[in-house]
């Protein structure tokens, strides 16, 4: 007699293993961005950056339409927006502990 068929994997065994409380990082948000529209560029200032971090331009629809790394230690930056059409953004700022928003109307 032929035998056909699939040999399935043992069956896996999930462990838990205990959480390092001291490697979980708390987000912080104190502080708001601030920005301020000039021509075709957005003037941003936030609280000092803990890490590198990304800022993005979020459209009404949720893509991404612009995306900036910024280095650790900054407070400050200056992004062009020539070729993104008028409307409302979400402007997000985030790294590993800090995270701030803000919604924004460019003109």
């Amino acid at each position: 007699m032929i035998c056909s068929g699939w040999l399935l994997p043992q069956q896996a065994v999930a462990q838990a293993k205990p959480v390092d409380s001291s490697a979980v990082f708390k987000t912080r948000t104190t502080g708001e961005l601030k920005i301020r529209q000039q021509g075709t560029n957005l003037y941003i200032q936030f609280p000092r950056t803990d890490f590198r971090s990304a800022l993005k331009l979020i459209n009404t629809n949720g893509s991404v339409l612009k995306g900036v790394m910024i280095d650790e230690g900054a407070e400050t930056i200056t992004v062009s927006v020539i070729g993104l059409p008028k409307g409302i953004y979400q402007c997000l700022l985030e790294n590993r502990t800090q995270r701030f928003s803000k919604k924004i109307l460019l003109q």
